[in-house]
């Protein structure tokens, strides 16, 4: 009775076990969508649940950023001036309503971008249709020309909307509304809703089942690329201009078998998980050697293993045509004229260059600098005096190490590029002093490496064998805010449309911004047949590229806008000089 007793209990202890294991951990291969598309899907995005991402979304750092009231308080004036009614907005109102689940979008060609797309509702099937019903109605009523017809395939009614080229087909098969950009894929994709089809799909494909292993478990969406059909039009536009590469070499994206990305709310963090199949380029490990030479105050620390024998090879060729022909052949020139073979630049750089970057508050620009780990430092010293020669800069030698410093005038006066080389390094920096750092550095101690703020950030992603990146993004925003904020003070002055949309004197306190802001860090190692990336922050380095490409291109439309109405608008002059805001020195735009 007893021998009973413990194996019905330790069948309970197994179940309870079992049933945890699968609450926490999930399969990671969303195979109720994967197995309703054809196993040559070239891309295949996923959302599993749009209703849990808002919930995540309201406790990470950002939303509550979002939310304080000095944000909030200076977002007031620019939200004023979005119209009240937008489709965007509209869209996303219904798309609440509708408590989308499992939504998916994808395609098998990027010629001519046939796509496929679905998602389950969990709302009342009346008012799904009713949603679904609107947004017909205004593809109507903007695309001019649009006729709307009907067809029926077997137990399903199939409503098409067309016009020219453009062709929308969709349907509701049971709690799921699926559509695509013509009638025959959508009729494929319901034979697999249905059963009717036993062809292998997207699921039993193993590039997809790899990449997937390496996804979380639970994510708020996830993007799969497979990017064959790229790599061959890469071939094939190569072999049309005459530039076919050797059998025996490969692009980048030729040699990616499949690409992985997932998004994940962690708490308050948000974090990345990427994953591309692919051989693997390099043997060298990552030691992050300048770790121990960054400053604590460093705001970006990254270290990264690159090929520079294949990197550099194209230095010692015959420069082509093109603006940087001229300064190409130059260099190539003094190479060949000093003597410098390939074997020689082979043999003087390692595979690690790192990445520092501090922001003194007595500096007008941060102190950055890059370094190259070195094989034969006097093979380096060759190169680097060949090239500095040509090129007019001044050579001095001290700290046993040699440094070439740029030739500079006028704007260019507070940037001095240095480059040095010592026995370990080659370092290049916007001026002797960050490059001194490197080459000099303080006494161990007290450095990035034993900051704790650095150490916890750390252990946030895996230890990297390829790649590592360290953002501290309240100390960069705390120096950009003291830098940038007293010239927008006064360069508002000079942009009298700024001050219609935006109050620049409700401009957040730096505090209030910084404390929601936790450092960002990302690892890349190789595992299981390809590079596994990971990122984790208030933001990812993801996002921080996405959004320093935002800011950019954004820049670029403002300053293409200010040529075409003038360079110099007319400002009228005022009756009576305005009153400032209390504690405000003028009109002070959003940095």
């Amino acid at each position: 009775m007893k021998r009973l007793l413990a194996v019905i209990l330790l069948v309970v202890i197994a179940a309870l076990t079992a049933y945890y294991i699968t609450r926490q951990h999930p399969a990671a291969v969303p195979s109720s969508i994967a197995n309703l598309l054809p196993a040559d899907t070239a891309l295949f995005i996923h959302l599993p649940d749009a209703e849990k991402n808002r919930d995540a979304w309201h406790r990470t750092d950002l939303y509550q950023l979002y939310c304080e009231p000095a944000v909030q308080d200076f977002l007031q004036k620019p939200k004023s001036h979005l119209p009240e009614k937008s489709s965007m907005r509209e869209v996303w109102n219904d798309s609440s309503a509708l408590r989308i689940r499992n939504g998916f979008l994808a395609t098998n060609s990027f010629d001519s971008l046939r796509l496929i797309a679905g998602f389950e509702f969990r709302c009342d099937e009346k008012e799904a249709q009713a949603v679904i019903e609107r947004w017909k109605s205004r593809i109507l009523a903007k695309a001019a020309g649009t006729q709307r017809t009907s067809t029926d395939y077997e137990k399903h009614k199939i409503d098409i909307l067309s016009g020219g080229q453009f062709i929308f087909a969709s349907t509701i098969a049971g709690r799921q509304f699926l559509a695509a950009t013509t009638a025959e894929d959508l009729k494929a994709l319901l034979d697999r809703v249905d059963g009717r089809t036993k062809v292998p799909a997207l699921d039993s494909d193993e590039n997809f089942r790899t990449a997937m292993k390496q996804m979380p478990a639970e994510y708020a969406w996830m993007v799969y690329l497979q990017p064959k059909q790229l790599a061959q039009k890469l071939v094939n536009l190569r072999a049309e201009t005459g530039r076919a590469l050797p059998a025996d070499q490969k692009t980048l994206i030729e040699r990616i078998q499949s690409y992985a990305h997932a998004m994940v709310f962690d708490g308050a963090r948000i974090r990345d998980i990427g994953f591309a199949a692919m051989p693997q380029l390099s043997q060298t490990k990552l030691e992050r050697t300048t770790l121990a030479l960054a400053p604590a105050e460093t705001l970006l620390y990254g270290a990264n293993i690159v090929n520079m024998q294949q990197q550099f090879d194209w230095l010692l060729e015959p420069a082509g045509t093109g603006s940087m022909a001229g300064p190409l052949q130059s260099i190539s020139s003094a190479l060949t004229s000093a003597g410098v073979t390939k074997e020689d630049w082979k043999a003087a750089f390692g595979d690690e260059i790192s990445v520092m970057a501090a922001w003194p508050a007595n500096a007008q620009l941060p102190n950055a600098v890059l370094t190259v780990a070195l094989r034969d430092s006097a093979r380096a010293r060759k190169i680097a005096n060949a090239i500095a020669s040509s090129s007019g800069w001044q050579k001095i030698s001290r700290n046993n190490a040699e440094y070439y410093t740029a030739p500079t005038s006028g704007v260019l006066a507070v940037v001095t590029p240095t480059v040095a080389v010592s026995d370990r390094f080659l370092v290049a920096g916007l001026n002797a002093t960050s490059v001194d750092g490197v080459i000099s550095p303080a006494p161990a101690g007290g450095g990035l490496a034993g900051s704790e703020k650095f150490h916890s950030a750390s252990k946030l992603v895996p230890d990297p064998s390829q790649i590592f990146v360290y953002l501290d993004l309240a100390g960069l925003y705390s120096r950009l805010d003291a830098t940038v904020r007293p010239i927008l003070q006064m360069g508002a002055a000079f942009v009298p449309g700024l001050s219609e949309r935006l109050d620049p004197s409700k401009l957040p306190p730096a505090e209030v911004i910084t404390k929601h802001l936790s450092p960002v860090v990302a690892s890349t190692s190789y595992v299981n047949g390809g590079y596994r990336s990971e990122s984790a922050g208030t933001i990812t380095i993801e996002q921080v590229a996405m959004a320093g490409g935002a800011a950019y291109v954004g820049a670029m439309i403002l300053q293409q806008h200010q040529v075409k109405g003038g360079s110099s608008p007319a400002m009228p002059a005022p009756v009576a000089p305005p009153s400032p805001s209390p504690g405000a020195v003028g009109p002070l735009p959003t940095p």
